[in-house]
C-alpha cells in the first residue's frame, strides 16, 4: 500500500475527524483528502508531474501536509525548504533539487526577494498563501479552480517521495532521497512503538522543512489528530498553553525543548495538563539527569526515540515509559540507553572493516531497512561510502547490551582518541550534566602535543550559578576515569550553537576553538 492510499482512506473513514489543528484552525481528515485532491490536480495543470520536484517554505502550518500529500498522490517529489539556512544554502537546495514549484508562507516572503536577486527563483513557478502577497499564484485560488480528482499514475514502492536536505560535508546541505516505500513502512511502525490510538492528540513541534515531518504524518495509520504549533513555529512561550488549550495527550519535543519546558513548567504551573499521558523526546542525545527532571515536574509517561534522516524518520529504537520507569527505579544505566530495536531494522555493530562485533562491544552502528534511503542526491560517492551491500552506515557509535538495548556513544566523527583510549564525548556530556550548576556542554577533542587530542569542556552555567574549574574537574573524576576527565574548560555566557532540529552543532564549536590555541595551557 502506498503512502497515497492511506490520505485516501483516512479521508473517507474518519472525514469529520479533525486530521490537523493548528491555533483556531482545524481541518478533518475528509477535508484534507479533498484539498490534497485539488492541490494534485492544480500542480499537474501547471505541469508538474511524476519525478518532478516541488518545495515548501513554510512554517508549521496544515498547508504544509495538504502540499505533501498532493506531491505523493501523482509522485511528485516534495522538498522541504528550512527558512534558517543562508541564502547561498537556500539557493543551492533548490538548483539541487531541481524545483518546478516552490509554495511560500507569507511570513518567508522577505526571504525570496534575496533569493531573486541570487538568481536562484527563474523558472519556477511561485505559489503564495497564509495571507496577502503579490507571488504569480495563490494556493487557495488554485485548490478552488482545481478539479476534484488529479490524474493517479502508476507509482512504484522505490520511486522518490521526497527530499530531506541534512548538512553535508562541503558546508551544503545534501539531499536525502526517501522513497514511498520508506513512508508506508516507517509510519505504521513508529505508531505501534509510541502507543498511539485514534483518541490521541499528538503536539508535534518539530519543522516540516526535513524528514521530521513525517512525524506530522503519523496519523495516517489510525487516523489520529495532529496539532501543530500556533502561529506555526514553535517557541516556548506557548508550549504550556498551546498543550492545555488543544488537551493534547502526548508530545514529542526535541530534548532542547524538552530542557526548555521542564523550567517553564518549573515557573509556570498554572496550565491544566491533565490530558498529558506520555512526553517523547528524541532526535539527540539526552541526558538520565533531563529524564528525571521531566519525569518529577510533568508526572506523565516519558518515550525516548532514536531516528535519522536517512531512515525516513522511521523510529530505529524506542526506550519505553515501562523501560523509563525501571530506570528511575531501580535500573540507572538503562537512562543512558535508547531502548530496543523497532522490528522495522536488521542492526549490526561492526568494526572500522565492517566485521560484526561481540555483543557488548562498542562500534559503527549499521542497519538493513525498507525505510533506508535510496542515495543522496547527486552524490554518488558519498553514496557509495554509506551504502553497502544492502546494509546502511550510520556514523554513529554504540553498543548493545544483553537485553538488546541499544547505548549510543557519540557520532564516529566526534569520537575522542586520547593517548590511545577512545573517549565518547556523550559519557562526559552526561556526568557534567549531573552538575547543579551546568545548564548544558559540549565535550570535544583539541589537538595536544602528548595524547594526540585533549578532552575539552565548553560548559554554560545556569543563570545565577557559579562554578570554577578545580571543581568541575573534581566532580568529573568522581564518575569519569581519567582519561575522559576534561583537560580544560571553557565558560561561555550564551547558548551553544544547535541545528534546528536542537542538535549540538560540535563541528562548529570544535573548529571555534581551535581558532583560539593559545587558550590552552598546553599551547606552546
Amino acid at each position: 500500500m502506498l503512502p497515497r492510499d492511506q490520505i485516501a482512506r483516512c479521508g473517507r473513514h474518519f472525514p469529520r475527524h479533525p486530521a490537523y489543528t493548528a491555533g483556531d484552525v482545524s481541518r478533518s481528515w475528509g477535508e484534507v483528502d479533498s484539498r490534497s485532491n485539488r492541490l494534485a490536480a492544480a500542480l499537474q495543470a501547471l505541469g508538474t508531474g511524476k519525478g518532478d520536484a516541488a518545495g515548501m517554505l513554510s512554517g508549521e502550518f496544515i498547508e504544509a501536509y495538504e502540499h505533501f500529500f498532493a506531491c505523493l498522490k501523482i509522485g511528485a517529489i516534495r522538498v522541504g525548504i528550512n527558512r534558517r539556512l543562508a541564502v547561498r544554502e537556500l539557493a543551492h537546495v533548490i538548483r539541487d533539487a531541481g524545483l518546478t514549484s516552490l509554495a511560500v508562507h507569507v511570513d518567508c516572503l522577505p526571504l525570496l526577494e534575496k533569493l531573486r536577486e541570487a538568481g536562484a527563483l527563474e523558472g519556477l513557478h511561485l505559489i503564495g498563501f497564509g495571507g496577502k502577497h503579490d507571488l504569480p499564484l495563490d494556493l487557495e485560488t488554485l485548490i478552488a479552480g482545481a478539479a476534484e480528482q488529479p490524474e493517479l499514475p502508476p507509482i512504484e514502492p522505490e520511486h522518490p517521495a521526497f527530499y530531506s536536505y541534512t548538512s553535508g560535508t562541503t558546508g551544503l546541505p545534501k539531499g536525502v532521497v526517501l522513497t514511498h516505500q520508506g513512508l508506508a513502512a516507517s509510519i505504521p511502525y513508529a505508531v505501534s512503538q509510541f502507543g498511539f490510538s485514534r483518541g490521541d492528540r499528538f503536539y508535534q513541534a518539530t519543522s516540516n522543512a526535513w524528514v521530521a515531518i513525517v512525524l506530522g504524518m503519523l496519523g495516517l495509520a489510525n487516523g489520529m489528530t495532529t496539532v501543530l504549533p500556533e502561529g506555526g513555529l514553535f517557541e516556548l512561550p506557548k508550549l504550556l498553553p498551546d498543550l492545555a488549550k488543544h488537551r493534547a495527550t502526548v508530545a514529542l519535543l526535541a530534548p532542547t525543548m524538552l530542557t526548555w519546558a521542564v523550567e517553564e513548567r518549573r515557573r509556570n504551573s498554572e496550565h491544566d495538563l491533565s490530558a498529558l499521558r506520555m512526553i517523547a523526546f528524541g532526535s539527540s542525545p539526552s541526558t538520565p539527569t533531563l529524564i528525571r527532571d521531566a519525569h518529577d515536574v510533568f508526572g506523565c509517561d516519558l518515550l525516548n526515540c532514536y531516528a535519522m534522516t536517512e531512515t525516513t524518520w522511521g523510529g530505529i529504537s524506542f526506550l519505553l515509559p515501562q523501560d523509563i520507569r525501571r530506570g528511575l527505579a531501580d535500573n540507572p544505566d538503562l537512562l543512558n540507553s535508547v531502548g530496543q530495536i523497532s522490528p522495522l531494522f536488521n542492526i549490526a555493530i561492526r568494526d572500522e572493516h565492517g566485521a560484526d562485533l561481540p555483543r557488548g562491544q562498542a562500534g559503527e552502528v549499521w542497519l538493513r531497512s525498507e525505510a533506508n534511503m535510496l542515495c543522496y542526491l547527486n552524490l554518488p560517492d558519498e553514496t557509495a561510502e554509506v551504502l553497502v551491500d544492502g546494509w546502511m552506515r550510520t556514523n554513529d557509535i554504540g553498543r548493545l547490551d544483553d537485553d538488546g538495548y541499544l547505548y549510543l556513544l557519540d557520532r564516529r566523527k566526534f569520537m575522542i582518541i586520547s593517548g590511545g583510549i577512545n573517549v565518547y564525548p556523550v559519557v562526559v556530556e552526561a556526568a557534567l550534566s549531573e552538575h547543579d550548576a551546568v545548564l548544558e556542554s559540549c565535550v570535544i577533542g583539541i589537538p595536544h602535543p602528548v595524547w594526540g587530542e585533549a578532552v575539552v569542556a565548553v560548559v554554560r552555567l545556569r543563570e545565577g550559578e557559579t562554578a570554577d574549574v578545580a571543581a568541575l574537574r573534581d566532580f568529573c573524576r568522581e564518575r569519569l576515569n581519567h582519561v575522559q576527565v576534561p583537560k580544560h574548560f571553557h565558560f561561555v555566557a550564551e547558548a551553544l550553537p544547535r541545528t534546528v532540529t536542537g542538535k549540538m552543532q560540535k563541528a562548529q564549536v570544535r573548529d571555534w576553538l581551535a581558532a583560539q590555541p593559545e587558550q590552552f595551557p598546553w599551547h606552546d
